[in-house]
């Protein structure tokens, strides 16, 4: 059940930075996914599937979708590494963290079901 709780707050999060500033385009003038374009449109629904996977603890759905969304923030960041917003470390921040507690669950789903077969 924490686990779960976990999932949908990271993936709530993620959506949710999504409308944040991500990346700085001029004088106090930001970006956010929105207005990135389409890969950034992958990036929330990516957060919405995270935590749709987590209500229903589909663990190995979990860590393709937080893989994916790690791949494309980081390659976001790296595209706009000198002006990148606050927005944008955060989602990165969100996604890693989303790749870890994907994992874990999955290793302890494993585990529990190895110790039920013993």
């Amino acid at each position: 059940m924490r686990g779960k709780a976990i999932g949908v707050a990271l993936g709530v999060v993620g959506m949710v930075l999504w409308f944040m500033p991500l990346v700085k385009v001029g004088f106090n003038v930001y970006v956010v996914g929105k207005q990135i374009g389409n890969v950034s449109y992958i990036l929330v629904i990516g957060s919405l599937a995270y935590t749709v996977f987590s209500c229903f603890d589909l663990h190995k759905l979990r860590v393709i979708t937080a893989t994916i969304s790690t791949a494309i923030s980081l390659l976001l960041l790296s595209e706009a590494w000198n002006f990148a917003a606050w927005g944008l470390y955060g989602l990165n921040i969100v996604s890693v963290a989303s790749w870890l507690a994907a994992v874990s669950d999955w290793d302890a789903g494993k585990r529990s079901v190895e110790d039920t077969q013993s």
